[in-house]
């Protein structure tokens, strides 16, 4: 049985479009006009299809679809005026209250997160860690979930997420994991922190937070006993990441870097000093290739998600999806690339038997 350690089954409210099925843009938006729709935030939506806001302004309602790296999202004119907005163009933060004012919510919302975990059980999945916000950690309370499944709640909400678990007690099947926070973005939005800039733009991305910042909170949260689950994609974000681990002087195991994917070795000795947990992204290689090319270059882009180099030089690792797609036997195949099939199926598989460093 695999374990899904990255996920955000929330974005499942968000898929009704098949973006994967439309190769032109063309396609896409006839498609979108035949909706009908009063307004619609939509998931998934590939790059290379060079959306404009122009093809989108086409449409006669209110649209905001959202990259399928979650870190970008395009909207329309009548979007922009819905959300008060002056530009077309979301990311980050700005972009997630967006998402969050337009989403799904209650019963609609809970269906497709549960409609979500019975597909994780058809595959093979018997526990994911799901990044939550209270209101969502509040749906897995109130229902029994079909598996395991570890609640990742943002920084913002752990608080109103440790209450839940007050006031519900003891659930079987819901645990407690790692507290999430932003380093920074993503490559392909051109939004992850590099050391160097990008191929294509004279930027190197940008930080989310401070490093000093970041201190504080690992401090706050090993008080309580909690762990921290970092977004730290460049390797510029990496380093910041790991000098914050350093400085709060860590004294809990197992502090996660999530997607770690532009990691140095140098890196990864300094994370398996630390006894840091990378969580890492196996299926990125398989889905972004031609987007790591065009924004690294030839030889940076060799260097993406390097899970041979941190299996040999021992480092702890662990494997999620991202939802990039959500297929855990997609992802497999593409991890089996780099790592024997045993190794892969350990990294999938939950990595520690002992689960003690769940609360």
């Amino acid at each position: 049985m695999f374990v899904d350690a990255h996920t955000h089954m929330e974005l499942l409210a968000l898929s009704s479009v098949p973006f994967h099925r439309f190769k032109e843009k063309g396609e896409l938006i006839e498609y979108l006009r035949g909706l009908k729709k009063d307004k619609l935030v939509a998931y998934g939506l590939d790059y290379s299809l060079g959306i404009t806001p122009e093809d989108i302004n086409s449409l006669d309602y209110p649209v905001l679809l959202l990259y399928k790296d979650g870190h970008k999202g395009i909207l329309n004119d009548g979007m922009k005026k819905l959300l008060g907005k002056r530009e077309n163009f979301l990311t980050e933060k700005e972009l997630w209250e967006a998402v969050s004012l337009l989403k799904p919510r209650g019963k609609e919302l809970r269906e497709y997160i549960f409609e979500g975990l019975e597909r994780a059980k058809e595959m093979g999945i018997s526990e994911v860690h799901d990044y939550v916000d209270h209101k969502v950690a509040k749906i897995y309370f109130e229902n029994e979930p079909p598996l395991n499944v570890v609640l990742m709640p943002y920084y913002e909400d752990y608080r109103e997420v440790l209450k839940l678990f007050e006031r519900y007690g003891d659930r079987k099947k819901l645990k407690l994991g790692w507290v999430k926070v932003y380093v920074d973005g993503s490559i392909s939005a051109r939004t992850a922190y590099l050391k160097e800039p990008y191929e294509d733009t004279e930027t190197r991305g940008e930080l989310s937070i401070s490093e000093e910042r970041l201190v504080e909170i690992i401090k706050e949260l090993e008080r309580e006993n909690l762990r921290i689950s970092l977004h730290a994609i460049g390797d510029g974000a990496i380093e910041v990441a790991l000098n914050a681990l350093e400085k709060a002087n860590v004294s809990l195991k197992y502090h996660r870097i999530e997607h770690a994917e532009l990691i140095t070795e140098k890196q990864i000795e300094r994370a398996k000093e630390l006894n840091v947990l990378l969580c890492m992204q196996p299926n990125f290689n398989c889905y972004y290739g031609d987007i790591y090319v065009k924004a690294l270059g030839e030889e940076r882009a060799k260097r993406i998600n390097p899970i041979d180099l941190v299996d040999r030089l021992g480092a702890e690792l662990i494997f999620g999806t991202d939802m990039m797609p959500f297929d855990i036997n997609y992802a497999v195949e593409c991890a089996k690339k780099r790592l024997t099939e045993e190794k892969v199926i350990y990294y999938f598989g939950g990595w520690k038997s002992d689960k003690s460093y769940l609360t």
